[in-house]
């Protein structure tokens, strides 16, 4: 029988692909770790990961032993706390969420959730270690909340919430402010800033620059919102954001929203799951939460609201 304990060591390992993480995860020297690996993989009778370099990779064993091992750490868990007597709400849930989201409906999505599961212990990452399908798949993360291209991964259950409007943005004192709309020929020489977030949008808005024989001076590309805001702000360039992202600033009348001339622009906003593993009652109640939140928050469009700022 695999003792639990070499199982839990196991999938730090394999959650972060890394002994050291996980090391100091659990709190524990990184020989620790490796004498603990070693040990499982004796007891199992197969190598479970492999090294090279600085590199850790799962074997087609270790693959094939991530479920089960999850499953049964799962189970001792929930095993341990009908023992003890407590609520089965009160769980650990951790929810991949973009950070954008999170700044602006996490206090909405907590203030619900939070009056049904009080001690529920939640984290909320803004990045994945290894992707989120994978994060999901090794229980790194229970759920995703993110804005992104719906994508498909084997065992990941993947739901469009709702297509969030997308704003061309620039700062109040720019040449572009005073336009309604904003077309391929306007951003010629200008730079343009994107984030992942909006890389959906960035095919429709590169082939429209090419078919029109408009070239921008340069594309800054940042994983961060915030930092292409900053910049925008300060008169360095141009931005496509989520209209949310840009609406304060556009009220308070440093950023102009521009509408996209070719049409509106948007990019899903998707909830994801591990499809193998039944979601916990804290889980469901978030995904609840979530569904009831942005399908309330279909409202106007970037285009019309743009003609208004």
């Amino acid at each position: 029988m695999l003792d639990l304990h070499l199982l839990k060591t196991f999938l730090a390992v394999a959650a972060g692909l890394s002994f050291r993480k996980a090391a100091a995860g659990l709190h524990c020297a990184p020989s620790t770790v490796t004498g603990q690996i070693k040990a499982l993989e004796e007891a199992a009778g197969a190598r479970l990961f492999v090294r090279s370099g600085r590199r850790v990779e799962l074997t087609d064993q270790g693959r094939r032993l991530l479920g089960h091992a999850r499953r049964i750490v799962d189970l001792e868990g929930e095993a341990r706390r009908l023992l003890s007597g407590e609520d089965a709400g009160d769980l650990e849930l951790a929810v991949r969420i973009s950070e954008s989201l999170g700044i602006r409906y996490l206090p909405q999505l907590l203030a619900g959730f939070r009056a049904r599961f009080p001690r529920t212990r939640l984290s909320f990452p803004t990045h994945s270690r290894n992707g989120l399908a994978r994060d999901l798949r090794y229980g790194t993360v229970d759920l995703g909340l993110i804005l992104s291209e719906p994508f498909t991964a084997p065992g990941i259950t993947v739901e469009v919430l709702r297509r969030v409007p997308l704003s061309v943005a620039v700062a109040a004192g720019s040449p572009l402010a005073g336009l309604a709309e904003v077309g391929p020929r306007d951003l010629a020489g200008t730079q343009l800033l994107l984030t992942p977030k909006v890389w959906s949008a960035r095919g429709a808005i590169e082939q429209a620059l090419r078919e029109e024989g408009a070239e921008p001076l340069s594309v800054v590309e940042c994983g961060s919102m915030e930092i292409v805001k900053s910049c925008v702000l300060a008169g360095l360039g141009v931005c496509v954001l989520p209209d949310f992202a840009v609406a304060e600033e556009a009220r308070q009348g440093h950023l102009t929203r521009l509408a996209w001339a070719r049409g509106p622009l948007f990019v899903p906003l998707l909830l994801a799951r591990d499809a193998g593993r039944p979601p916990s009652a804290a889980a469901a109640a978030f995904m609840q939460a979530a569904r009831d939140l942005f399908g309330q928050e279909a409202g106007p469009t970037a285009a019309s609201r743009s003609r208004r700022t």
